[in-house]
């Protein structure tokens, strides 16, 4: 008999474990577990980063593509929305061109028989001489539809600040023919002299003045008309505020010149209104007042002079 207890068991365990007369009803089986590690670990992992990195890089391509696809639609929408846009303004600046003429306040068309000197027009409008809008509407509010003749040959030549010798009779528009050109060329943000009518009588003085305020009343454009036999103590006075444009008499232009109030070295445009009857009667004053003039002007000047005549 063995007496060796090392290899005994209790009773019922370690009798067996897969059943039995002795088996142990207490016994619970354990759950399968991974007999077999998973070798190359390392490489799958680096080659499923490269396989996210590739999808990445698709999804960032697609994206691009969309991206490229949605500008080029958005530029020819913008391309189709510039072109509604330039017609709508072009259709907006029409029809604001015929706003503010609609707006004018156009006195009633002259009725009276015309001759030939008004009516052998070339057919062209006001605006074909690219005149300042304000400048414009004073133009149609003083009763002008058309240039006349004498205007369609001078106001052109007169804008290029050439010298002009022109003859014309009286009721022609030879008056406004030098006034627009003088009216146009003035800076109004220039408070100085610059434009001088020079008139033999005062009547057409302050006849040609009254025109010239009327043609710019739409333009910060300051007119002055001076003449002997009124105040001189008042066109001193008045000569210390700005004046663009000044209408006078050679003999009162000349006093003024002198005693140094009247300041004429800015001046760039100078017109002789009726000049047969200044150069006729009282010839010296006349070349009094042109070297006062001429004394203020630097050589390399090119003066404008309007010289008008008529039979």
């Amino acid at each position: 008999m063995n007496n060796n207890n090392r290899g005994r068991y209790p009773p019922g365990i370690g009798a067996g474990r897969g059943g039995g007369m002795n088996a142990n009803p207490n016994f619970q089986s354990r759950v399968p577990q991974q007999q077999y590690v998973q070798r190359h670990f390392g490489q799958n992992h680096h080659q499923q980063q490269y396989n996210h990195h590739q999808q990445n890089l698709n999804q960032q391509q697609q994206q691009q593509q969309q991206q490229w696809l949605r500008r080029n639609q958005l530029a020819a929408a913008d391309s189709s929305v510039d072109e509604v846009e330039k017609t709508v303004q072009s259709e907006a600046v029409d029809s604001s061109s015929q706003d503010w003429k609609a707006k004018l306040k156009i006195p009633p068309a002259d009725t009276r028989y015309q001759t030939e000197d008004v009516t052998a027009t070339k057919g062209n409008d006001f605006e074909d001489y690219f005149l300042k809008r304000e400048l414009l509407m004073g133009i149609y509010e003083k009763g002008f539809e058309r240039p006349s003749p004498i205007q369609e040959e001078s106001i052109p030549i007169a804008l290029t600040g050439s010298d002009i010798l022109a003859r014309a009779k009286n009721g022609t528009g030879k008056t406004a023919a030098f006034c627009i050109p003088a009216l146009e060329k003035i800076d109004q943000d220039s408070n100085f002299i610059q434009v001088v009518i020079l008139v033999p009588t005062r009547e057409l003085a302050l006849q040609t003045s009254q025109v010239c305020k009327e043609l710019g009343k739409h333009l910060k454009i300051q007119v002055m008309a001076t003449t002997g036999g009124t105040s001189l103590k008042d066109d001193i006075m008045r000569l210390y505020q700005p004046v663009h444009l000044l209408v006078g008499t050679p003999g009162r232009i000349l006093d003024l010149a002198k005693k140094g109030v009247c300041i004429l070295k800015d001046c760039s445009v100078l017109v002789l209104d009726e000049a047969d009857k200044l150069l006729s009667s009282g010839v010296s004053t006349f070349n009094r007042a042109a070297y006062s003039f001429s004394s203020f002007k630097s050589s390399d000047f090119d003066v404008f002079s309007y010289i008008s005549c008529y039979c």
